[in-house]
């Protein structure tokens, strides 16, 4: 096993060094899209405020990460691994190892392009007020957890494919899809006010997010977790070879 999770440790380097370009990448056209909009807004808004733009493209694109490894590695060393005797065992923890140190490079990224806005917005852009506050919620413990659920859900995510195929695809495609148009529009609508239904599912998510403390949460979502892991690995177990 041990062999196994290295050499696939040591093949995924290129992936793991993609993915943190392409976190940092989309920080940085988050930060160049924000200085345009601002420089404009700057002349003809009465009172222009700043946001987290780099913060919120290094996101998307970090939960984009995990699509790609289930598109892009699991599949692609799957057989390889298969056709070389590797176990189906060896293979999950060498693929669950993999996921997290793309984890981890997607964080780096991440947490590095938050923190340069942060100091672009400190001493740029002093006398605006921000109307985000994604990096103060970036705690460690958010940091832990949010590692964890990458690397569960990026395995998750590429066993579906191994499994389902395109299926997978469009199906997670259109939760993401949904969650892109319902969220922020819920969200919109809480903020104006307005009495409509995406006001309303936001208003019931919010009643019971605040219903339970943060520990109750963290106990709830690391079952999640655990759950989302022991299908992933009695899925590879079953999983036959082309």
């Amino acid at each position: 096993m041990k062999k196994t999770v290295l050499s696939l440790l040591k093949m995924g380097i290129p992936f793991f060094t993609l993915s943190f370009c392409f976190v940092l990448g989309f920080g940085l056209f988050g930060t160049v899209f924000f200085e345009v909009v601002m420089r404009v807004s700057e002349s003809h808004a009465e009172n222009p405020k700043t946001f987290e733009m780099a913060f919120l493209m290094s996101l998307i694109a970090f939960m984009g990460v995990a699509l790609l490894f289930g598109m892009l590695f699991l599949q692609r060393h799957f057989e390889t691994a298969i056709g070389m005797s590797r176990t189906r065992k060896s293979f999950f923890a060498g693929s669950l190892a993999c996921a997290f140190a793309t984890s981890l490079c997607g964080t780096a990224a991440l947490y590095l392009s938050a923190l340069t806005e942060q100091l672009r917005l400190t001493y740029w852009w002093n006398g605006f007020v921000c109307e985000s506050r994604y990096f103060a919620a970036f705690t460690p413990m958010t940091l832990v957890f949010f590692l964890l659920a990458f690397t569960v859900l990026a395995q998750f995510i590429g066993v579906l494919f191994l499994r389902f195929g395109k299926a997978a695809f469009y199906v997670i495609w259109l939760f993401w899809m949904a969650g892109c148009f319902v969220i922020p529009r819920a969200l919109d609508d809480l903020e104006k006010e307005q009495d409509t239904l995406f006001s309303n599912i936001g208003l019931v998510l919010k009643q019971i997010i605040s219903g339970l403390p943060l520990f109750a949460w963290a106990l709830i979502g690391t079952g999640v977790l655990c759950g989302f892991l022991f299908i992933s690995y009695r899925m590879l177990l079953h999983q036959r070879t082309a």
